[in-house]
């Protein structure tokens, strides 16, 4: 059953259209990617789902609820996460609290006020056990009271996405989450996505670049090139599609 429907979206700037009449739809527990040469609209996308772009036309349903009509505060306790394509953390904060951030829409309190003990001792100490579980889980516990600067790039990835675990996530939406990685660090985090959706009965959208890690890990794959749809498919209808090799796979698919 799909848990993610991409209805006829269309986002305009000006004269600009980054989406044209895009559709597709995830099944619960799928891990689909999407693909396409920069600028072909894969952002944007993530940027309509999280609700910091209106589309200019159509709809994105989630579980039933369309999610243009919720505020961009309702997207994450629906249960929609993402990670971004440049790291927004914090870096004068520990690790424990940025992933800490990653539940606090779910509380009473705000993160605000938590941090700085306004808010229920009850509920700082569940955001704390959250926060811990998810470090626990990406084996960043030792670095859990180091402030997030100077902390290698590697390692920054796998806390922004310890801090969209934290959070409950039912769709997890990852931002180009292997740019920057080296390949062991790139296979290692294929293997910790996999492991994560099994584990936690996740749905994953993966915007990346990384043609084997995309092919190695997603059981559906939607490609879009100037802001079109021209194919989706398995991996390996996608990988033989003429259109896709001509706009992308042609000059990529030896790079990665």
């Amino acid at each position: 059953m799909s848990l993610l429907e991409v209805s006829n979206i269309t986002v305009r700037f000006g004269g600009i259209t980054a989406l044209d009449d895009l559709s597709f739809e995830i099944d619960e527990g799928q891990i689909c990617a999407l693909i396409g040469p920069n600028g072909a609209g894969k952002t944007t996308l993530f940027n309509v789902v999280s609700r910091i772009y209106d589309p200019t036309e159509g709809s994105v349903t989630f579980d039933g609820i369309d999610l243009t009509a919720l505020a961009p505060h309702q997207i994450s306790q629906r249960g929609v996460f993402r990670t971004f394509q440049n790291l927004a953390l914090w870096p004068g904060m520990t690790v424990l609290q940025n992933v800490m951030v990653g539940n606090h829409t779910n509380t009473k309190a705000n993160f605000v006020a938590s941090m700085l003990r306004l808010g229920t001792k009850q509920e700082e100490k569940a955001l704390k056990r959250k926060a811990w579980d998810a470090l626990e889980e990406l084996d960043l516990t030792d670095v859990a009271f180091h402030p997030a600067a100077g902390l290698p790039f590697g390692t920054l990835k796998r806390i922004e996405l310890a801090r969209a675990l934290a959070g409950d996530p039912r769709l997890l939406m990852l931002d180009e989450p292997a740019s920057g990685l080296t390949h062991s660090e790139v296979d290692e985090l294929a293997a910790t996505i996999k492991g994560l959706r099994d584990r936690h009965n996740l749905t994953v959208l993966l915007v990346e670049h990384h043609m084997r890690m995309v092919m190695g890990i997603s059981e559906k794959i939607v490609v879009l090139n100037f802001g079109q749809k021209i194919a989706q498919g398995l991996p390996h209808e996608v990988r033989e599609d003429p259109s896709v090799v001509e706009a992308y796979l042609g000059s990529s698919a030896n790079d990665h």
